[in-house]
């Protein structure tokens, strides 16, 4: 009974090794950024349609949330939930005299990049 504790622990731990480099990886990228905010998806909206679910990103895509406050998405990604929270994150970025921020939003195990 002990070796197949000892077998299941192992691999265990060799499946869940991988999840946790990449979420080392992604937060690495995130150095610098603060949370700023932990909001509802409430619904999105484009040129073509809108949907009170979470389909992910696309460019322009623009993402609503709960407190009517929106960001627009910068990039594509797929994912689908219905209403799951994402936290905001944000980095001021000055160059030649003037500040704007970058701005990412993570949802779930992904992360996008954002406008206001």
């Amino acid at each position: 009974m002990k070796i197949f504790s000892l077998i299941f622990v192992l691999i265990f731990s060799l499946a869940v090794l991988p999840t946790y480099a990449k979420l080392a990886d992604d937060l690495n990228d995130l150095v610098g950024y603060t949370i700023t905010a932990s909001k509802t998806i409430n619904r999105w909206y484009d040129d073509e349609k809108g949907n009170d679910t979470f389909e992910g990103c696309d460019h322009g895509r623009v993402i609503v949330f709960d407190d009517n406050t929106s960001l627009t998405c910068a990039e594509y990604g797929y994912q689908y939930v219905y209403r799951p929270t994402a936290i905001i994150l944000t980095r001021k970025i000055t160059s030649k005299g003037k500040s704007f921020y970058d701005v990412k939003m993570v949802v779930g195990d992904e992360i996008y990049d954002m406008r206001k």
